[in-house]
Order: structure tokens, then sequence, then C-alpha cells
């Protein structure tokens, strides 16, 4: 039974990532070219007219930009699949949250491809890329996939009964570009803002996984466990909205 609903999320998955390049001139090569073509406009911007000048400034940028894109998109893409799926809903027995978690599944291996830039870009500044600090990138992945999971099962959930929430989300998703260190370091933040910044937990992901894939370094135990304990509220915020609520979705299909 759970292996058959796990098939039916990776069949969704994979039929999701076919309908958005199969049929493009660059197919599924767009899904590499998205993050490098950003990478280079940012950094003409931030190298040569707003000069920003630290130690791997490129790897810093990509991380931002891959991680920040692929939580944009997964939460996104979540509202889209749902609405697109309403008539799936109808005919097949199929569950609600196996369309929210085939789209963050697809959005995954888009990310996973993305994620090569950065591996090859790493390998040509000849940084190692196996070390044990490095290996806790794979925990902080983690949860940036629960934080991703939750919201999503958020606002799919609020959207069945609050169609305007798409539109917030697309704004929300603006200004948290620019409130995230996607572009530069949170340490330009001043040190009384500092705290109250720090509670975004994209911020706290970011920072983490540039520490430990960019710099080698590991993070406090203290600081760790605050971003753990701000994920994990996140995730089960969203994951008993959906509970709380997710019944009443086919009343409006």
């Amino acid at each position: 039974m759970v292996l058959g609903r796990i098939n039916i999320i990776l069949e969704l998955a994979l039929k999701d990532i076919r309908l958005r390049y199969n049929n493009l001139s660059f197919g599924y090569l767009w899904m590499m070219l998205n993050p490098i073509l950003i990478l280079i406009t940012l950094y003409i911007v931030f190298s040569f007219v707003i000069k920003l000048d630290f130690p791997h400034y490129q790897m810093f940028l990509i991380l931002g930009i891959i991680v920040w894109n692929f939580f944009s998109e997964a939460t996104s893409n979540s509202i889209r699949s749902l609405v697109a799926s309403m008539d799936l809903l109808k005919k097949i027995k199929i569950y609600s949250y196996e369309i929210i978690l085939a789209s963050n599944l697809s959005s995954t291996i888009i990310f996973i491809a993305n994620l090569s830039v950065l591996l090859v870009m790493m390998l040509i500044f000849n940084i190692n890329l196996f070390t044990y600090i490095r290996l806790m990138s794979f925990f902080y992945f983690g949860l940036l996939f629960l934080i991703i999971i939750g919201v999503s099962l958020f606002i799919t959930t609020i959207y069945i009964h609050f169609k305007d929430i798409i539109h917030i989300w697309n704004f929300v998703i603006f200004i948290g570009f620019w409130v995230s260190p996607i572009i530069y370091p949170e340490t330009i933040i001043p040190e009384q803002f500092l705290r109250f910044y720090m509670l975004n937990p994209l911020a706290r992901i970011i920072s983490h996984l540039r520490n430990t894939v960019i710099y080698n370094y590991i993070d406090s135990s203290v600081q760790i466990i605050i971003t753990v304990i701000i994920i994990f509220l996140i995730f089960f915020t969203g994951l008993l909205t959906y509970k709380k609520y997710s019944k009443k979705i086919y009343d409006y299909i």
C-alpha cells in the first residue's frame, strides 16, 4: 500500500518534469541554464557595478540563488499543480497531498540538477568536496525540504478557501528574495536588527549551507538547534493545517 502511494507520487513528479521541459528547444538543459544565466547577470551587477568583494563570491551567490529558487518554485508550483489536477482528483483515487508532494519532488529533482553547477564550480576552484563538515550540508538540505513541504501544505490548503493567497504568496516570494541573504551576507545587517532578521528560516538555511559547503565551517550547536526548532514549527503548522482542512478540499472541486 505504502509503496503504491510512493509510486504514484514518483510518477506524478516525473510527469510534471516532462510537462515543463519536453516541448522546449533546449529541453532539460534549462534545469541548469536557468541558475547559470541568473548567476551571470547578478555576478556582473554585484562584482563590477555594485562591488561586493569577499572570498568565493561566485559560489556564495549561486548557492543562495539555487536554494531560493528551489523554495520559491516548489512552494508556488504546489498551488499550480493542485489546481491543474482538480479533474484528476475527481476521476481516480488519488489524495491531494500526493499531488503536493509530487510537485515538491519534481522541484527537488531540478534542484539536484542545479546543484551540479555549484559542484563544478567548486572543482574549478580546487575546493575539496569530501570533508566531514561538508557532509553536514545533507542535514540542512533535509531541513530545507521539510520547510518546503510544510509551507506547500499550508498555502495549498489556504488556497482552496482563499484564492487570493496565490497573489499574496507571489508578493511574499518577491519580498523574501530581498530580505534573505542571497546576494549579500547576513553580516551587513545592523546588529540590533540581526536577531529579528535571522528569524527568517531561509536566511538561516542559506547561512548554514554557505558556511558548511563553501567555507568548510560548522555553526554553533545553539544556532543549529534554533534553526531546527523554527523549521519543525513551520512543518508541523503546515501538516496540522492540511490535516484539519484537507477533507474540505473535495467540497470545492
